[in-house]
């Protein structure tokens, strides 16, 4: 038996590996189990929150679409929130109440909001979401006003919203980052895949974003072009590291990146550039097809060579996405997919030992996703090697 209480971030076990019941063992149905304090598990706690979603009173404003929250405060950002489906929910010129466990993130400064459907038909007019701490009894506003949708508007499904309330003074601006995509000038350097990046600040990051609408080109991410795309987000202030790759499809979808180069329309913050003169492809170079980027003037990326070996024992292997997520002192990667930036790595195999490189500034822990058919993994070991030390 598991017991987990969100709000105090404690997780128990209770084993028992016995029979309740009357014709098996000692006939006994019914035990005193005691928590093996070994399996404990502790994590942030979580704080209960209502949720107040405001569609607007504007003719097809309402929406049956999967909407996704996240959170972001000045000790962290939330997992992603996804608000309850009903048939009865989110209509035009209706409030809808929910109420939500949310990892403590200290003082909200933005929301994310966005549609999890790329069904053009699916559009949502959104006024504003209204949140309360019940914990401090705390109440933030998020002023939106604009469409989420692939046909209004500026075809976008991902709003920012900046918190307002009692508790902040002055709340961020909502900026338009102009980003500036440099595709290489080498042989079948174009790609026709779907690229996305994530941008990161002082003050979180911009999610996954995708590159959807080149401001010059029909056709986005050709030999030796550049390709101009907005992303509007709440204020980033200084820009750290970007994340940016594709999604392997299409035939001959590897990509020759020569440089991002980003800046933010009417800040005092300058253009940041990051260099890349690498492919994304799962052909070529080391096989990866996202990269990690810092500004040039602060590119020391380091070489991280992970060994990673998997123990000869029965039914060791596992057919689940592995990831691995790697930390430092300074900063830390998202998760790192395995099967997405090493096509070669094989976890199928018991006994078996891959060695994938990454290109980081940080170090690690590593699990799966717990899906497929034997998401089991006997892990041996894991070693990370760093070639410059």
């Amino acid at each position: 038996v598991v017991v987990d209480c969100p709000s105090t971030g404690i997780k128990q076990t209770f084993p028992c590996n016995n029979w309740l019941a009357d014709d098996e063992g000692d006939r006994r149905i019914e035990r005193r189990l005691k928590e093996d304090l070994s399996l404990r598990k502790t994590r942030r706690s979580t704080v209960p929150w209502y949720i107040w979603v405001y569609t607007s009173d504007k003719k097809g404003a309402g929406t049956h679409a999967q909407v996704i929250l996240v959170l972001y405060g000045y000790d962290g950002k939330s997992k992603n929130i996804k608000l309850e489906r009903n048939p009865n929910s989110l209509k035009q010129g209706q409030c809808n109440q929910y109420k939500v466990d949310i990892n403590d993130v200290g003082i909200p400064f933005k929301l994310r909001v966005s549609l999890n459907d790329n069904n053009l038909s699916h559009s949502w007019h959104l006024d504003r979401i209204e949140m309360q701490n019940l914990k401090t009894n705390e109440q933030y506003t998020f002023h939106c006003g604009r469409w989420l949708s692939k046909t209004e508007d500026d075809k976008q499904i991902i709003r920012e919203l900046p918190a307002t309330g009692p508790l902040i003074s002055s709340p961020l601006p909502v900026v338009k980052y102009i980003v500036d995509v440099y595709t290489g000038n080498k042989p079948n350097a174009s790609t026709d895949a779907n690229v996305f990046i994530n941008i990161y600040g002082e003050c979180g990051d911009t999610g996954v974003r995708p590159l959807e609408y080149s401001l010059q080109n029909k056709r986005k991410f050709q030999r030796n072009e550049i390709d101009t795309f907005i992303i509007e987000a709440v204020l980033l202030k200084q820009i750290r590291k970007i994340r940016i790759g594709h999604d392997g499809t299409g035939a001959g979808s590897g990509w020759f990146l020569n440089r991002v180069e980003i800046r933010p329309e009417h800040q005092p913050y300058g253009p940041v550039t990051f260099v890349c003169d690498r492919w994304l492809a799962i052909d070529e170079d080391d096989r990866q097809i996202v990269r990690e980027l810092i500004p040039t003037q602060d590119s020391h990326n380091t070489i991280y060579r992970v060994k990673i070996k998997i123990d000869d024992v029965f039914q060791a292997m596992t057919d689940a996405d592995e990831h691995l997520q790697i930390f430092g002192e300074k900063a830390d990667t998202d998760k790192i997919h395995l099967t997405t930036f090493n096509n070669s790595i094989d976890t199928s195999e018991s006994g078996h030992t891959d060695s994938p490189t990454f290109q980081y500034h940080d170090l690690g822990k590593i699990g799966h996703n717990g899906k497929g058919s034997t998401p089991e993994w006997f892990l041996d070991s894991i070693e990370i090697y760093v070639p410059t030390h």
